[in-house]
């Protein structure tokens, strides 16, 4: 299979599990899904395609950004850092639609914050987080906290 048939299948299915996490994100099916079939799926994807990509004689590395940009200079690498993209910022997405739902933040509050983290990760993370120090007006995040307001 082509990489670039991968990368469609894994935007395609990223971007259907978005829709079914802000249609359905009262639904536990929808976590049990994502934890269960997607998250597994996207993680070995990306464990091959990363140890294709940077395993045996890649170049680059960690220590600078001039060592990043070699290390992702080849096709696998990037496709890998993709899918790693994807993963992670749905991930978050989850959490803040869990953590929406629970905590009684209305589902048009919730979107903004979705469509931010899916297309700019942290900011989406970043708006959620000011939606929620609003709601229980005060800046400091407690993540377990099951109440807004105290």
């Amino acid at each position: 299979m082509g990489l670039e048939i991968v990368f469609s299948i894994a935007n395609s299915t990223a971007l259907i599990c978005w829709l079914f996490l802000f249609v359905f994100y009262q639904k536990r099916w929808v976590y049990r899904g994502l934890f269960s079939i997607v998250f597994p799926l996207m993680a070995f994807l990306y464990l091959f395609f990363i140890l294709r990509g940077i395993g045996g004689e890649s170049r680059g590395g960690v220590d600078s950004l001039a060592n990043v940009k070699l290390l992702f200079s080849v096709d696998e690498a990037v496709l890998a850092g993709w899918i790693h993209y994807l993963v992670f910022d749905l991930f978050v997405g989850m959490w803040i639609s869990q953590d929406a739902d629970k905590k009684g933040v209305h589902r048009w509050m919730l979107l903004p914050c979705l469509l931010l983290t899916l297309m700019l990760g942290p900011a989406g993370l970043l708006l959620y987080f000011l939606i929620r120090s609003g709601f229980n007006r005060k800046l400091i995040q407690d993540p377990y906290a099951e109440n807004l307001v105290h």
